[in-house]
């Protein structure tokens, strides 16, 4: 399939519907599309992205129904993950002298992924190229949501190549928004999957972006945004806002305790912490709202995890609810650990090295106690929570 989708500008992705799981991590509902774009200018023609590898064949075929392949002039590369680079090799097997247009670190990733010279234009900052009747600015947007990552507007036409921003899994028959019918959870499961980690980044390409004249959209995957720009940009700044801060510390608890012990245990931290004016919120790891553990991470001062010992290891729904850290940026990576064991306590310092790994700051020493908690027990809790307290607000 290919389709003009303004004057001279043409769609040359391609379409996945089948696709369940996207890099084996997210789930997507509806499959996904890998949209690549041909820009002809008077004096030279443009390829903006490529698509997954296993679709070559198909995605080639497409490019030569618009112009041969040897013809091409310019490929731009916004981000070099394989969904969006898999057929640069191929490209350049067959067109060499190919002007490779991306950021410093598209470069370096690319030169690894390609094992091969190509002729590369660096954007350090922002940059224009002059296609005849056609100009390009590049954006240069590090870690939104890799390193390498930009954005590409073409002036004259309005329109804005944003790479994974503003894209969602989703695959229709249609190729605009206002074809597709309603795919507002896809798009919102595709921030809180790939963009939300990154939503400082999103904040600072969303004023430099601002005052562009957008008439349409065209992301990597998804529908290509021509009716709804508005409602799409002003998703993006509502969910990538700093969270609301009372101006009273706040710590959130996760919870894992199979039988009640642990989470009595945190009852004495919470106190401790609220008598040096510190907001407690607990959240189980059973069952747990993973919307609310998200918010709260990016909200809260610290963390503080409470985990008991299940055969020689933290329980899995902890695991699992620490898997999601690394989806958000929180407020803060300050950290501490506790909870209780019976014939063996390896938890608390598995769960520490993780919030190692994680660059967490753990500033007081894990806490653990076998079976039922004495008066002493108790005691160690609250001193453990003071302790802790003192070193937030340090």
């Amino acid at each position: 399939m290919v389709r003009e989708i303004q004057k001279d500008i043409f769609w040359v992705g391609v379409k996945h519907p089948e696709l369940k799981n996207f890099d084996e991590l997210y789930p997507t509902l509806n499959g996904t599309t890998y949209n690549s774009y041909i820009i002809r200018g008077g004096k030279k023609t443009v390829l903006v992205d490529t698509v997954e590898e296993e679709f070559a064949g198909q995605f080639l075929d497409n490019v030569r129904r618009v112009l041969p392949i040897e013809e091409l002039d310019i490929v731009v590369v916004n981000h070099t993950e394989h969904d969006h680079s898999g057929v640069m090799a191929a490209l350049l097997k067959i067109n060499p002298r190919l002007q490779v247009v991306c950021t410093r670190s598209a470069e370096n990733f690319l030169k690894q992924l390609l094992n091969r010279s190509f002729n590369a234009d660096v954007v350090a900052k922002e940059k224009e190229i002059d296609l005849g009747g056609k100009n390009l600015r590049f954006f240069p947007l590090p870690f939104l949501h890799w390193p390498d990552t930009m954005m590409t507007y073409l002036e004259e036409q309005s329109m804005l190549f944003s790479g994974d921003a503003f894209g969602s899994h989703f695959c229709c028959e249609g190729l605009f928004d206002d074809e597709a019918g309603d795919f507002s959870e896809d798009f919102r499961i595709y921030f809180d999957s790939i963009i939300r980690p990154f939503k400082k980044n999103v904040r600072d390409a969303l004023a430099r972006l601002k005052g562009l004249d957008l008439k349409m959209i065209c992301p990597t995957h998804g529908p290509v945004w021509r009716s709804e720009i508005g409602r799409a940009v002003v998703l993006y700044r509502e969910w990538s806002a700093e969270p609301f801060q009372s101006g009273k510390k706040r710590v959130l608890m996760l919870t894992h305790s199979p039988h009640g012990t642990t989470r009595r245990m945190g009852q004495e931290v919470s106190k401790a912490l609220a008598v040096k004016g510190i907001e407690t919120v607990e959240l189980p790891a059973i069952d747990l709202d993973e919307a609310k553990f998200k918010n709260e991470l990016e909200r809260c001062d610290a963390l503080v995890v409470g985990a008991a010992t299940i055969n020689r290891d933290a329980g899995p729904p902890l695991w699992k609810a620490l898997a999601l850290l690394s989806t958000v940026t929180p407020q803060s990576k300050v950290a501490a650990v506790f909870g209780a064991f019976g014939w063996s306590g390896e938890a608390v310092e598995l769960i520490e090295e993780r919030l190692k790994g994680l660059q967490y700051q753990l500033p007081v020493a894990g806490l653990k106690w076998r079976f039922n908690p004495t008066e002493d027990d108790q005691k160690a809790c609250f001193e453990f929570g003071i302790k802790f307290a003192e070193a937030l607000t340090s």
